[in-house]
């Protein structure tokens, strides 16, 4: 179990990841991508979808063997999450998004 202070920890993971939800404009889209970093509070991942602050995310990810026993044994953690932050940068062709956890899904 995490602890307040592990919360809020960023930990440098690149975790594969299936994301379902509405962009900017209202379309619905699911794309495969990777987490950026992770925290027990949220997750930062990259994104070819322009998001809007706020947004509700279906979010799967694909969980290592050592962060397994934190999820039960299971390989796949199911959660909803919500939008914090969306940057862009010039020389890179899609988003960095941030979304805090909101629940999981399916428990």
């Amino acid at each position: 179990m995490y602890t307040p202070t592990d919360r809020e920890r960023r930990r440098g993971l690149r975790l594969p990841l299936e994301v379902r939800g509405r962009d900017a404009v209202g379309r619905s889209f699911r794309e495969s991508t990777h987490s950026l970093n992770v925290s027990g509070g949220g997750i930062c991942f990259e994104s070819a979808q322009k998001l809007s602050i706020g947004a509700r995310l279906e979010l799967e990810i694909d969980l290592p063997t050592g962060l397994r026993r934190y999820f039960g044994g299971r390989t796949r953690y199911h959660a909803q999450a919500l939008v914090c932050r969306v940057e862009h940068f010039e020389d890179e062709p899609g988003y960095r998004v941030g979304a805090r956890f909101l629940g999981e899904i399916g428990v």
